[in-house]
């Protein structure tokens, strides 16, 4: 079974939790997914199937959104409501003028430390490993992107908003860092993903009780169309079978100019796929022009 579905991750499982469920449902045992969810954390969570995973990395690098709640007044072990946590005293100075001062200083590039407990590996270890055991590892800053925050609403001692950050971002870390700015402490109350890449939202999410109820059959007919998500792409239609015979085999395929739309973005922009006339995804590449005025399409990913 080959497709994608984007999945609502309730709280209170992994995210390979989900994958665990998904491939007992569809008997697929290759499956991956975008961006992992703690635990704590709810909401979209793209997952790849079969052959589909060649995508993920196409995907992989993608901004995301989320909708968060800190909790003032109290700082956490885990950064979130997972952790020991312990109460602290909160400023008459944190009014909704100032949270909106504080919370803009974050928006833009910077250097963000990991937290203690997270799946990055350290000397052959992940950091919640080290974490649980009360160590303490030194820890790289990475840099990320917080493009927006929005919508915040405050109904003490939580602070509410929505983020806009890229790939990699801890909304934890920011949760803790917000809080320290404000001259209190601050945890992760509660995480919602809304959004994860461009194209996988709230709007065409599937929740995972739902589709437990539904056979393999069922649950094909909710995957998401690989071809719709790739827009910016030139698309190829195959004809012959000699062709798609090639292109099973990994080689080179040979097309009309007349099948490239724009021809001058194509030379700017070689990424190209190949699908049937039923437009089932075949095969991800890029194009070439050779002097004699031939389109040659190279495939790097073949989904067949």
């Amino acid at each position: 079974m080959n497709g994608i579905i984007n999945i609502y991750k309730p709280k209170g499982i992994t995210s390979f939790g989900v994958i665990r469920k998904i491939k007992t449902l569809t008997a697929e045992k290759k499956m991956g997914h975008l961006g992992t969810l703690d635990p704590l954390a709810q909401g979209v969570l793209p997952i790849f199937i079969g052959k589909m995973t060649k995508l993920i990395p196409l995907f992989n690098q993608g901004d995301k959104d989320y909708d968060v709640t800190i909790r003032l007044g109290a700082r956490s072990t885990t950064l979130d409501s997972e952790g020991e946590v312990e109460s602290v005293s909160i400023p008459d100075t944190c009014t909704l003028e100032v949270v909106n001062q504080v919370i803009q200083k974050f928006i833009g590039e910077s250097e963000q430390i990991p937290p203690m407990f997270s799946a990055i590996k350290i000397q052959g270890k992940k950091l919640y490993q080290y974490a649980r055991k009360g160590l303490e590892v030194e820890r790289k800053p990475r840099l990320i992107t917080i493009h927006s925050i929005s919508n915040i609403r405050i109904n003490m001692p939580d602070i509410r908003f929505l983020v806009h950050c890229s790939k990699g971002t801890y909304i934890r870390t920011l949760a803790d860092d917000i809080g320290r700015e404000l001259g209190t402490a601050g945890y992760l109350l509660n995480l919602v993903r809304t959004r994860c890449e461009k194209y996988f939202t709230l709007d065409n999410i599937v929740e995972l009780g739902q589709v437990e109820k539904l056979n393999q059959v069922e649950i094909q007919n909710l995957f998401i169309d690989p071809v719709s998500i790739l827009p910016n792409w030139h698309a190829l239609t195959i004809k012959s079978d000699q062709t798609l015979k090639f292109l099973c085999q990994g080689r080179s395929v040979q097309f009309d100019l007349n099948e490239i739309s724009n021809l001058k973005q194509a030379q700017e922009n070689a990424n190209a796929f190949v699908k049937d006339q039923q437009n089932r995804l075949l095969a991800i590449g890029s194009l070439e022009f050779s002097q004699d005025f031939r389109c040659i399409f190279k495939p790097s990913k073949v989904l067949i």
